[in-house]
């Protein structure tokens, strides 16, 4: 009877944490706003050439400036996981920190460290599209529970949807914003 007793509460806990409603919408559109301009920086850092940097050498590399935001890879990376969630960080990290090869070619990393300072091969993304900035004003959550949200927001060159998601108690973008 114990088991029974133990079962029932057990599902009643389970339907009641999965039914549908979750956060507040507010609460995960002001944590879009906040997070949303954030991402942008570190998409143009990352697939673009918004971090200052010296003459580029015959490797493709440039020395970082002293006066940049981000003087280091374990600085940047942090700057990303207080957007990201960790899986989504991962993506971005394979073109920032690692390189990618696939069949169409090869991308080099982004960035580069060493003794001598942190480096950045502004060219790596060159074909990469760039990020769009989004008014999030207009942003409507289509679905959320406890745990996660999507977030349809209208762009002129076409809506996107957004997922966040709650990662130890901070609503982090688990999708492209771009």
């Amino acid at each position: 009877m114990r088991k029974l007793a133990l079962f029932i509460v057990i599902i009643s806990l389970t339907a009641l944490c999965s039914c549908g409603g979750g956060a507040d919408d507010a609460e995960i559109l002001s944590a879009l706003d906040e997070l949303a301009p954030k991402a942008y920086e570190l998409y143009e850092i990352v697939y673009g050439d918004a971090l200052p940097h010296g003459e580029v050498e015959e490797d493709g590399y440039a020395k970082v400036s002293e006066n940049a935001e981000y003087q280091s890879t374990a600085e940047l990376q942090a700057a990303l996981f207080e957007v990201f969630t960790p899986e989504y960080c991962q993506i971005i990290s394979n073109t920032a920190f690692g390189g990618v090869s696939v069949e169409e070619g090869t991308v080099y990393a982004k960035f580069g460290e060493d003794e001598t300072g942190f480096y950045v091969n502004p060219s790596a993304t060159d074909n990469f599209a760039k990020p769009r900035q989004f008014d999030t004003s207009t942003a409507t959550v289509t679905r959320k529970t406890h745990f996660i949200a999507e977030i349809l927001i209208e762009h002129e060159d076409g809506d996107i949807t957004v997922t966040l998601y709650n990662f130890r108690g901070k609503w982090l973008i688990d999708s492209p914003l771009f």
